[in-house]
């Protein structure tokens, strides 16, 4: 059994995902909880694992032994424990709430956030994006994008601080604690929107016409609050870095913005795995045997950084015309959130470098830590210069 997941995979994932990638591409592994789990890493061995319907999000096929993932309250994890009706069913709701219109809409009112959350900066003196930006942007835009109340939208900022903004040498705070506070959020947000001509208004009006249940609509915000969060802190921060690190692919960000945002994804990989899957019967991976409750990690990262699909897959390649990566899912489970986190960090990227194009990084890359590691990766914390 293998264990990789150490401060050394937190600082740089690549090198042994490519070496386990040579060695394989299936491997047993213990997580940083303690428990095993099968880890695979090829692009085309990913991607079948994403359709598998062998493969199930849904806990209750889970065995008491291997690695379970991050367990939320009944009702919360409704878009991975649904029935495959009942779970398009509900992405349908969310994808009709994420029209291109309102998308648009959100994306011409991102530069106007990120002066608000930039403003009153001493230039003399380095900012911190993650502290600044990275963490803010997503609560703030998530108060207009569903409609929260401001004493919601302040406690989601507070969750998110907490949550991905711990002091050095302190510890995040226990999973219970979380989900209390998760769960308070939920509830209020919910409570105060009643009646609203906002997203989480019509989502409300959706479960009293009998097209969702009480506890479906707790599970849809549940994921529209949180699950895609720390992804969009983790790549905002990450693509700001890659960018100071490569200002000449700047020009292409500008002309082709989605390309652009794809190949960051690909490139940087936040979600480095997808949430766990559990095997509903014995199954073969590679040269294994994956028996029944077993969980099985599809590595994310892994497979965008795999050569025999991308040419020279450790370099940022803004131009790169052939992107069939991963990094935000695929099938039935990929992000409901994927237009959206395309459209925001490409508007947000756009006016970052627009607004202060001689923004220099006020420490040496080398200098950068990473948090988590194993199933998210991002910048710990980015002083820059804004200029």
């Amino acid at each position: 059994m293998r264990a990789i997941f150490d401060a050394g995979f937190t600082a740089e994932p690549w090198p042994v995902l490519d070496r386990l990638r040579r060695e394989g591409g299936v491997h047993r592994v213990r997580t940083p909880d303690g428990p095993p789990a099968w880890l695979v890493t090829g692009h085309a061995a990913v991607r079948a694992g994403l359709l598998d319907r062998r493969l199930t999000t849904r806990t209750e096929y889970a065995d008491q032994r291997d690695y379970r993932g991050f367990t939320v309250p009944p009702g919360f994890g409704v878009l991975l424990e649904a029935a495959p009706d009942e779970h398009a069913r509900l992405r349908r709701l969310l994808t009709a709430e994420l029209s291109p219109r309102r998308l648009d809409d959100w994306a011409r009112r991102t530069p106007d956030l990120v002066d608000t959350l930039l403003k009153d900066l001493d230039a003399q003196h380095p900012v911190d994006l993650v502290e600044r930006l990275a963490v803010p942007l997503p609560a703030a835009l998530l108060g207009d994008l569903i409609g929260l109340a401001g004493s919601d939208r302040e406690a989601l900022l507070r969750w998110a601080n907490s949550t991905l903004l711990a002091p050095a040498g302190q510890p995040l705070p226990q999973s219970r604690e979380t989900l209390r506070t998760m769960r308070s959020i939920v509830e209020q947000s919910i409570e105060h929107a009643a009646g609203s001509d906002t997203v989480l208004g019509r989502l409300g009006a959706a479960r009293d016409q009998g097209a969702m249940s009480g506890e479906e609509l707790q599970g849809v915000l549940f994921y529209l609050l949180f699950v895609w969060y720390e992804v969009m802190v983790d790549l905002l921060a990450g693509a700001i870095l890659a960018l100071l690190a490569h200002p000449d692919q700047l020009p292409v960000l500008r002309a082709a913005p989605a390309r652009a945002v794809d190949e960051l994804v690909r490139y940087l990989s936040p979600q480095l795995l997808a949430g766990p899957r559990f095997a509903q019967v014995d199954l073969r991976l590679g040269d294994y045997t994956v028996r029944a409750g077993q969980t099985v990690l599809l590595g994310l990262g892994a497979a965008n950084h795999d050569p025999s699909v991308f040419s020279a897959p450790d370099t940022l390649d803004l131009r790169r015309k052939r992107n069939p990566h991963l990094g935000l899912g695929h099938g039935p489970h990929a992000c409901v959130g994927t237009v959206l986190i395309r459209t925001i960090t490409a508007a947000t990227l756009n006016h970052v470098y627009s607004r202060w194009p001689e923004t220099t990084l006020a420490v040496e890359p080398a200098a950068i830590g990473w948090r988590s590691g194993f199933r998210h990766r991002g910048p710990l914390a980015l002083p820059v210069h804004l200029g």
